[in-house]
């Protein structure tokens, strides 16, 4: 099983599944491939954006895949909450607040109980700089009810470099499936790394690729 199998696959098993990724890894493109090859199972796709998230990841995935529009919006439902550049791109409800309690009800509200449905969760690392406190009581309202219906899978982006100790560890917590991307730099040479911290294939987990995103998705094992 290659990587991306892997995380395809475990990620369909149990939610949800957190991406620890830092600036450099290019998440964005893991991501787009992921979300390809999982969005055809799923009855609908919706997708939560804190602070802009998504209008700068699909910026991005625009310029440099042409079906990105087909894999990331086609069919899609985008909730937006504190946004301001997410008006044009589908946006399906606006939410314009940093309570916790007010963010997950109007989320609930909106969706009600969805079954067979491919969660996508941006930016809660960026909202979470602003409002850390915030974030630890938003995060378990959020996967609750994500995952309050059946056959639901829960991916979600953080970037856990921006964060002390104590808030990663609250976060990892919630992950069932958890994947590191990182860059080993080693003199001149940088290169991305996929770590597997934990996933149902547990005889993967601690296990280590270097990989590439262009011109295609490639991963090689390390050692």
């Amino acid at each position: 099983m290659n990587p991306l199998e892997l995380i395809v696959e475990s990620s369909k098993r149990v939610t949800p599944t957190i991406f620890n990724h830092e600036i450099g890894s290019d998440i964005e493109s893991v991501l787009y491939h992921v979300i390809k090859s999982l969005k055809p199972e799923y009855k609908e796709f919706v997708i939560i954006s804190f602070s802009d998230a998504y209008a700068s990841i699909i910026r991005y995935l625009e310029s440099v895949y042409e079906d990105a529009d087909e894999i990331f919006k086609k069919g899609a439902k985008l909730i937006s909450v504190v946004s301001f550049f997410e008006e044009n791109l589908g946006q399906e409800l606006l939410i314009q607040t940093k309570d916790p309690e007010l963010i997950v009800g109007r989320i609930k509200t909106n969706l009600g109980t969805k079954n067979n449905t491919l969660f996508l969760v941006l930016g809660l690392d960026i909202f979470g700089v602003r409002y850390p406190g915030e974030l630890v009581m938003l995060l378990p309202g959020l996967i609750r009810v994500l995952g309050g219906g059946k056959n639901n899978n829960i991916i979600i982006t953080f970037n856990f470099k921006a964060f002390p100790e104590n808030i990663t560890e609250i976060v990892n917590s919630f992950a069932l499936n958890l994947f590191k991307f990182g860059v080993d730099v080693k003199g001149s040479e940088i290169k991305r790394k996929l770590t597997v911290i934990r996933s149902v294939f547990v005889e993967y987990n601690l296990k280590s690729w270097y990989y590439t995103v262009y011109p295609e998705l490639r991963f090689f094992p390390i050692g």
